[in-house]
């Protein structure tokens, strides 16, 4: 290679994005996260919710005081972004998480849950939730392609806020929402 530089780079460094994704059509995608504070005193949730046209159907933010339990405040946001889309009268719901680990307890029989702890409350829930609806599939995505999901949670912990908007988004996630459906080039 003349002029030119080669470098090797591990792959476990390099990041992939990806991309949010709209749902099967009849389908709502839940969008669902969990936050803590800097200072890991607090903790947040948030989901979005949209149709199989990308379209904003709702969104919660929800603030929990003095839990800081990274997977507590993911089962959280779990448990409200299911229960708004049950408000809403969603009957096929596509739940994405970008929390591997809360995935693969979603997808084990109740015998194997000793590592929720006292968090199987929550989790127990959420499986009601889930068994509720016609239909549902739950998967794991990269952080990237839940964004507006972590902006949303990220509002609950730090504005202390715990509020669910229907029909029209809250601003802070009107660009992530928007460059979702339209490309980031849009």
């Amino acid at each position: 290679m003349a002029g030119g530089s080669c470098r090797w780079v591990s792959l476990d460094k390099l990041r992939v994005l990806q991309r949010w994704e709209v749902p099967d059509f009849g389908w709502i995608k839940v969008n669902s996260d969990g936050a803590v504070s800097k200072h890991r005193d607090k903790g947040g949730g948030g989901a979005v919710l949209r149709d199989h046209n990308g379209a904003f159907l709702a969104a919660v933010s929800h603030y929990f005081p003095s839990i800081s339990n990274p997977v507590a405040t993911e089962l959280l946001a779990y448990k409200h972004g299911l229960e708004v889309a049950r408000e809403i009268n969603a009957t096929r719901v596509h739940l994405e998480l970008d929390s591997l680990g809360v995935v693969q307890a979603l997808e084990q029989t109740s015998r194997c849950l000793a590592a929720l702890g006292s968090w199987i409350q929550p989790y127990k829930r959420i499986k009601a939730l889930l068994a509720s609806f016609a239909d549902f599939k739950v998967l794991w995505v990269r952080r990237s392609a839940n964004a507006a999901a972590l902006k949303s949670a990220k509002v609950g912990v730090g504005d202390e806020l715990c509020k669910v908007w229907l029909g029209v988004p809250p601003d802070f996630v009107l660009d992530v929402i928007s460059d979702e459906i339209q490309g980031p080039e849009g």
